[in-house]
């Protein structure tokens, strides 16, 4: 294998499973952009019919950081109740918000760093519940995984959209993933599509809008049509220039690709197992390295991996498997006697798992499988939070080649619950 150190993902989707090593880290740009001063943030009002601000603090406020491997000491990174491929967190939250909401109507963008809402403008329409639109820079995925960059944006922006519809539904409220293209999310959220953002934008962040969920507290919820037509892009990203922010042709082309248009109608994402704010709180993916498996350690006792119950969760996910695609599980033994990790970029710390769900295509992986698989994990990890809290699990990535006619798209590895517990620690 030879390392690829393009500084941009490959055009090619598929192309993310070839065995081609990425290349070394280049400038991964801003962590989030910057909407306006400070004093325009506002933190969400409690007693409101749709708490939708309130649920998405939950899912993106910091918890702490993770430890500086070179240091042992906690770093820069934040820890987040959703996982981030390589921590990169390009996620970021815009929300489109109509009346009964937790913040004033208007269109507000999410800052991490302070866990406040910046108002963008207050223009709306006289429409209940709220659209959040997830957009992604590319760049800090990119930077890190070079031409295996594509489908990890796309899973990372499915652990966010599904997280926050499970977990509103705790909150009893509604949900549903609406459909478009990144120009139509683009517009209906008053933003610059990515290919113009840094002609009006320079040195930020360039954002590609990935995905857009409806929340409401009844059975009407609101439609992106009700969004269109304002007079143009609203709000102004404030520049970082020392971050060298920069715009990716490849991006440029494949947000161009029908693929991105996902799914094929609104889909319904109320139902299913639903995590609280406390358990979502604690969530952390478990560690990639020890414990290992309960024979080696006999002071441990290993309940029997819950495989079960895991694909019954399954059963509540709503998109269906796109032809070719299926869901294979592997106990502890099949993990090893595989040798899996010779078949996701050497990671040997998943032969210390008690169980694994792989998500595979018989076909060539596009935009839609992935779509499916990283949603469909996303779905059974956060159901498993309020079903089965004591099961730790890591998404798992980095999939290269085709092996017995399959390719595997993503992974889903879980420890079932030990005597002594389980540390949830990790991304």
């Amino acid at each position: 294998m030879t390392p690829d150190s393009r500084p941009t993902p490959c055009g090619d989707f598929a192309a993310a499973w070839s065995e081609n090593v990425p290349g070394a880290m280049t400038y991964p740009g801003p962590r989030h952009n910057t909407w306006g001063p400070t004093a325009s943030g506002s933190r969400a009002r409690s007693g409101a019919p749709v708490p939708i601000a309130a649920v998405l603090d939950t899912l993106w406020l910091t918890r702490g950081f993770h430890e500086n491997p070179s240091t042992g000491e906690p770093g820069s990174i934040p820890q987040r109740a959703i996982p981030s491929a390589g921590a990169c967190y390009p996620v970021q939250v815009h929300l489109l918000c109509g009346t009964g909401c937790d913040l004033p109507p208007g269109i507000h963008a999410y800052d991490p760093a302070g866990s406040t809402w910046h108002r963008r403008t207050g223009s709306a329409p006289a429409t209940a519940g709220a659209i959040v639109v997830f957009t992604v820079l590319p760049q800090r995925t990119a930077a890190k995984y070079h031409h295996r960059a594509l489908p990890l944006l796309l899973a990372d922006t499915a652990y966010a959209l599904l997280g926050t519809a499970r977990h509103a539904a705790s909150r009893g409220l509604a949900s549903r993933w609406l459909t478009a293209d990144p120009a139509t999310l683009a517009a209906a959220a008053r933003l610059h599509d990515y290919a113009r953002w840094q002609r009006h934008w320079p040195d930020t962040g360039a954002e590609l809008a990935l995905a857009a969920l409806a929340v409401g507290a009844g059975d009407e919820l609101p439609e992106l049509a009700q969004w269109l037509g304002a007079a143009g892009p609203a709000g102004r990203a404030l520049p970082e220039p020392q971050r060298q922010p920069r715009t990716l042709a490849a991006v440029e082309r494949w947000a161009a690709r029908p693929g991105l248009r996902y799914p094929e109608e609104p889909l319904d994402l109320t139902p299913g197992t639903a995590p609280g704010a406390e358990v979502l709180q604690r969530r952390r993916s478990l560690p990639i390295g020890g414990p290992v498996a309960a024979a080696d350690h006999p002071d441990h006792q290993t309940h029997p991996a819950p495989a079960p119950e895991l694909l019954e969760l399954l059963e509540t996910f709503p998109l269906p498997a796109p032809a070719g695609c299926e869901v294979l599980f592997l106990d502890r033994e099949a993990i090893r006697g595989r040798q899996l990790h010779r078949h996701c970029a050497g990671q040997e710390w998943i032969e210390s798992l008690d169980g694994m769900l792989l998500f595979r295509t018989r076909s060539d992986p596009d935009e839609a499988a992935m779509w499916w698989a990283s949603g469909a994990a996303a779905h059974l990890l956060y159901s498993a939070l309020a079903a089965s809290p004591e099961t730790s699990f890591r998404p798992v990535a980095g999939w290269t080649g085709t092996h017995g006619g399959s390719t595997t798209l993503h992974a889903l590895g879980f420890r079932a619950p030990r005597s002594e517990g389980n540390t949830h620690v990790g991304q």
